[in-house]
């Protein structure tokens, strides 16, 4: 058994569960998150000797770890308990949190973007720290600088370095391989680089492209829009998840994001 774990709404992840199921992955189940709280059970062990994983969904599909040959993840947020207004509502929610991340992390198999204690599905970082990491892959980044003085609103955390409308184009990086474009090979290497320091198996990387020679970093991210990669990334995640790539090893980050807190600015350009 294999799984697509996304949200509903979520088009890309349903595209790949297409692909998916064309290219031999059979059972392939698709378990949308917002039906996750309303499963008839969930039981999930954590011992010395590992971790175990059963599930219930709402629909009567029974879901074993034991049978658990891979996953393609691309859950973002937990889903709502809807205990808000409950005098137990907040912790309630950071169990179920702590739930969360702790059987997704648990996953059997080849899990593509498996859960971090910064993503679920993958670390989710601060533009400054793309910026960094985009910079230390060799990749061209434009100037950014950021103080401790600055007054940071956490509602535009995730803030592009262009203005909004500006053209980009995204570029899907796999186990290290960009697909679905013809890119300059240092685009192409710092790409594959800036997965490898990232901890991301699965990555969308943007740029601001000004002519066919002129590539600038714009931002990046662990669940991109995977239809970018076409049907080479389609192949490339059915050889994964079904074991055909023998020299498949799940990345962890090179790089630790907690190396930025201690400086009070930075800039890009030049090594840090």
């Amino acid at each position: 058994m294999w799984l697509v774990l996304c949200s509903a709404n979520d088009i890309s992840a349903q595209w790949a569960y297409q692909g998916l199921k064309r290219r031999g992955l059979d059972p392939l189940e698709m378990i949308y998150a917002e039906a996750l709280p309303f499963s008839l059970s969930w039981e999930h062990r954590v011992t010395a000797d590992g971790a175990s994983i059963n599930l219930t969904l709402p629909d009567g599909r029974l879901i074993e770890g034991g049978s658990i040959k891979g996953a393609l993840n691309r859950l973002i947020a937990v889903p709502s308990l809807q205990v808000a207004h409950s005098p137990d509502g907040e912790y309630a929610t950071q169990e179920f949190s702590a739930l969360f991340l702790s059987w997704l992390y648990a996953l059997p198999g080849r899990v593509i973007n498996r859960a971090t204690p910064q993503g679920l599905c993958g670390q989710w970082r601060q533009i400054s720290e793309w910026v960094w990491l985009a910079s230390r892959a060799g990749l061209p980044v434009p100037a950014f600088k950021q103080s401790s003085n600055d007054l940071i609103n956490e509602a535009v955390i995730e803030r592009r370095l262009f203005p909004m409308g500006t053209p980009t184009r995204t570029l899907i990086v796999i186990n290290g391989t960009v697909c679905g474009a013809n890119v300059p090979d240092v685009i192409r290497d710092g790409c594959a680089r800036l997965s490898e320091l990232a901890g991301t198996a699965l990555l969308g990387v943007e740029f601001a492209q000004r002519s066919d020679s002129e590539w600038l970093f714009a931002s990046a991210m662990p669940m991109p829009d995977m239809r970018y990669g076409g049907e080479e990334l389609l192949d490339r995640l059915a050889s994964i998840l079904l074991g055909e790539q023998e020299q498949w090893q799940e990345p962890t980050a090179r790089v630790s994001p907690d190396s930025l807190k201690s400086r009070s600015s930075l800039s890009t350009g030049a090594s840090l």
